[in-house]
């Protein structure tokens, strides 16, 4: 059998020569095995895309022979499949596999023994027709142990039209789910059809088309790139909008060789069926454009509901200062006055300006005045959110959480269920994206006041718009607290985050402890130190969740990536005692501290909440019965949360953070690389809102020329946003239109 070429075989795998733990996932399905064919005493070993295929399951494996400069002979696997069992004893077999729902070991017996050797088949085709009447197996279980069965053989067929193609096992399996059976007819006929439902992107769709023969200039072809590129030049520069001439000379470059007015032809049509809002020489996505218009008329139509004026606010912020024993600055007891007079307000400062003070103030007299009053607290993030609920001691959340985001589904609260509040606090509004910015006003209702508060010299939010600057500008009322507060002039932290803010250079106090610049130039060096650093402020008593690691970037040898393997090996090296998972490229240790970096609304995890591995654990299926998949424990706010292998990769190791992703969060430490590496993200915002992240002690280590570098880049990359335009719009429309009323009312 070795000695002549292999098309197919039938047999088991006996184990895995790599991955060694047998352990393969979607992202990375490249594996070796030794594999036992059913016509044959001798194993030989077989490599391919593997994914799916488990120890001793009877498969089926295509293919062809190579031979190895160092291991010889081998079986190149280009498809597999599961083969439709034969005998009773494998139909049995098949039916209790974890691949039948409600099907164990006495149902599946009790199933053939009626049904006999074309059990499958009559399945298939007959569907639970076939099974009714069969002792203990009610409609439901009938309709699972059907479908499960439908599925596995359908899906099969579909492997083997569409991986020749290079779409690999999984998105075949996920195609399934949404197209069913005709999932190989919409690929063949328009591949790109996989962009629209995120199961790939358009480079991968464009290598998909070329391999089935689609034409380089195909009207698909046009509008799947166009999309890509439009929305990939908005979310990577946080724009709303691309100009339209930009636009173009990105798609020409990826689509070299088709002719320009192809393109612009395609452009025009997807305007006019507005797929992309092209306005003068601006294009959007449409999601964005409705997003930025929907959400600049509300806030004008809020800027415009201001009350009259209230006598008795005076008195009542004397007697809480009073009571308090404190006295509020003007700009703090302005923030007061607009509370009551605005339906909408900004609150801004820099660190030690008061804002968690005048937040409190805003909340108490606020409270007094409405006793049954329903007050809001939430912020973009679940660290923020945590801080703002325990500065004012009551309940808050994210604005995911508070407006009941649901996988796949519009949030439970929006235009016709409003939030049930009748003043909402949202704090590190700098943080908020054009999206959850219109998600959270389209849910305030008519009466609702709303408090914004944040550092409008921050790093603006991650995704599309510039939302607190564009309210700003607007002219949306805005009080910005100026007065740094004694108190606060002790700490060298925010006399330096002010002087940053001014761009002046830092200046550190040695009789004081809580900033420190140490001097290095070799990044191998600085990376040592910040290991050293966080191994000092431990060996000092703080936990490893008192100190963030603070980089400007993911790569390099003072990138998150690196520094987190670095401070893994330092901080919690691997012991007997110590449970272990590998998956996605990553070793995943108890103890180790780790960061979600996706909203998972279905295990109430968000983006950015940090946690701790606990161990490893039965992964549950969709129904909360354990399967025998291992998956990794972790603890977040005391709730234990399992990960599957495959939703590992929204799990990274929190050793050492972006500052975008430290946003929103405080920590008492913080330790953060300045170097000239990093010289593309040396900016003074980064700087500052890095810096602002620690409570008691900030340690940067690198070179006083990086940071002079940082604090005199003030250039703001400029976003492309109309949200401020619109705001103006509204709000001059509006004032146009009680001028004639009020013209009317005089006539």
């Amino acid at each position: 059998m070795e000695n002549r070429a292999l098309e197919s075989s039938t047999g088991h795998i006996v184990y895995y020569r790599y991955p060694r733990d047998g352990n393969l996932t979607e992202e990375n399905d490249f594996g070796i095995a030794q594999w036992l064919p059913e016509d044959s005493n001798g194993a030989f070993t077989i490599k391919g895309s593997l994914f799916g295929m488990h120890k001793n399951e009877r498969i089926r494996v295509h293919g062809t022979w190579e031979t190895h400069s160092k291991h010889g002979k081998q079986f190149l696997v280009s498809h597999w499949e599961r083969p439709l069992p034969e005998t009773k004893d494998q139909i049995v077999s098949f039916l209790s596999s974890k691949f039948v729902k409600g099907c164990g070991k006495k149902k599946a017996e009790l199933i053939v023994q009626k049904l006999g050797e074309q059990t499958l088949e009559r399945i298939m085709n007959e569907g639970v027709v076939c099974l009714t009447g069969i002792k203990g197996i009610g409609p439901k279980n009938a309709v699972k142990i059907a479908d499960s069965i439908k599925g596995n053989f359908e899906i099969q067929q579909m492997m083997m039209a569409l991986l020749p193609y290079g779409i690999s096992a999984d998105t075949i399996t996920k195609m399934y789910k949404q197209w069913g059976a005709e999932c190989v007819d919409i690929v063949r006929r328009n591949p790109y059809k996989l962009t629209e439902i995120r199961l790939i992107g358009f480079l991968k769709a464009d290598e998909i088309a070329m391999a089935i023969g689609v034409s380089p200039d195909s009207p698909y072809r046009l509008n799947a790139a166009l999309q890509y590129v439009l929305n990939d030049m908005c979310y990577s520069g946080g724009h709303c909008f691309v100009r339209k001439d930009e636009l173009m000379n990105r798609i020409r470059a990826l689509l070299n060789g088709v002719p320009e007015q192809d393109i612009l032809t395609e452009l025009q049509l997807m305007s006019a069926h507005e797929q992309v809002i092209w306005e003068e020489d601006k294009v959007y996505p449409k999601h964005l454009f409705v997003y930025e218009k929907k959400l600049a008329y509300k806030l004008a139509c809020m800027a415009n509901r201001g009350g009259g004026a209230m006598p008795f606010l005076d008195q009542m912020i004397r007697e809480y200062q009073l009571q308090q024993g404190i006295v509020l600055a003007e700009k703090q007891r302005e923030a007061i006055r607009e509370l009551f007079i605005q339906q909408l307000v900004i609150v801004t400062g820099n660190p030690g300006t008061g804002k968690t003070t005048v937040v409190k103030a805003m909340i108490d007299i606020y409270r007094r005045h409405y006793p049954d009053s329903a007050i809001g607290l939430c912020a973009p993030t679940g660290r923020a959110a945590r801080k703002l609920g325990e500065l004012t001691g009551l309940e808050s959340s994210t604005i995911h959480v508070m407006l009941g985001f649901r996988p796949g589904a519009e949030p439970e609260y929006g235009d016709e269920m409003p939030l049930p509040f009748d003043l909402i606090f949202t704090d590190e509004v700098s943080m908020k994206d054009l999206q959850l910015a219109y998600h959270l006003f389209q849910a305030i209702g008519p009466n609702t006041k709303v408090v914004l508060i944040g550092d409008s010299d921050q790093l603006p939010s991650v995704g599309p718009g510039n939302v607190l600057h564009d309210l700003i500008s607007a002219g949306i009322p805005h009080v910005r607290l100026t007065e740094i507060f004694r108190q606060a002039r002790e700490s060298q932290i925010i006399m330096n985050a002010h002087r940053i803010n001014r761009g002046e250079q830092v200046v550190m106090d040695k009789s004081k402890d809580d900033f420190f610049f140490i001097e290095q130039s070799d990044p191998k060096r600085i990376a040592h130190l910040v290991v050293l650093s966080v191994l000092r402020f431990m060996d000092k008593g703080y936990k490893l969740e008192d100190i963030l690691v603070l980089s400007p970037m993911k790569k390099g040898i003072i990138g998150t990536e690196e520094l987190n393997n670095a401070l893994q090996g330092a901080v919690n090296p691997p012991a007997e005692d110590k449970a272990e998972l590998t998956a996605v490229g990553r070793v995943y240790r108890q103890g180790d501290k780790v960061i979600q970096v996706r909203n998972d609304y279905k295990k109430k995890v968000l983006n950015g909440d940090i946690g701790v591995v606990v161990g490893t654990a039965f992964v549950e299926d969709e129904e909360g019965e354990e399967t025998n998949e291992i998956g990794l424990a972790c603890q977040f706010q005391g709730k234990t949360i399992v990960y599957s292998r495959h939703e590992l990769k929204d799990l990274l190791l929190a050793y050492a953070i972006t500052i975008h992703k430290a946003q929103g969060g405080q920590a008492p430490v913080v330790i953060m690389p300045v170097s000239s590496t990093h010289y593309v993200m040396l900016a003074r915002n980064l700087i500052y809102t890095g810096l602002t992240r620690a409570e008691r002690v900030c340690a940067m280590i690198g070179t006083r020329k990086a940071l002079h570098v940082a604090i005199s880049n003030n250039k703001l990359v400029q976003r492309n946003t109309g949200l401020k335009e619109r705001i103006e719009h509204n709000l001059r429309v509006y004032q146009h239109d009680q001028g004639v009323k009020k013209h009317v009312n005089l006539s």
